[in-house]
């Protein structure tokens, strides 16, 4: 009887298992990656339009005092942020500054705005369409 050498069916099952554990690992980090970007931006919007907005009542105290009191994101692959501020009686020329606060700081977090056209900002990455607006 031939004595068979185990060692090729060792190796080739440690190659398996490797390969598997990897595309578990990439799977997991693309998912992963997906979130970590729209958190970001979603978090960036929520901040650049609080402090610009506290920004307006401290430069103007004639003003009420504008909060933003929640951020809401819709899913998929055109996603839309809206942002809901406490005073909706706001000039169009303070919405615009809300809005530059928000830009500068999405762009300060690494992505590109490629519009500011009106009351909105349009962003495209790879994975997904942006538009963020005020309501």
């Amino acid at each position: 009887m031939i004595n068979m050498d185990g060692r090729g069916q060792l190796s080739a099952e440690y190659i398996l298992m490797v390969g598997f554990v990897l595309l578990v690992i990439l799977l997991i980090a693309f998912f992963a990656t997906d979130q970590t970007e729209q958190n970001s931006i979603a978090a960036a919007a929520r901040i650049g339009a609080a402090n610009t907005s506290a920004e307006i009542g401290i430069l103007n105290t004639t003003t009420r005092p504008i909060r933003v009191t929640r951020v809401d994101m819709t899913s998929g692959t055109n996603i839309t942020i809206t942002i809901f501020l406490s005073n909706t009686d706001l000039s169009s020329d303070q919405k615009q500054t809300i809005l530059a606060g928000v830009q500068q700081a999405i762009e300060n977090e690494g992505f590109t705005v490629q519009n500011n056209a009106g009351n909105n900002l349009t962003i495209d990455t790879l994975k997904h369409d942006y538009l963020i607006k005020l309501s």
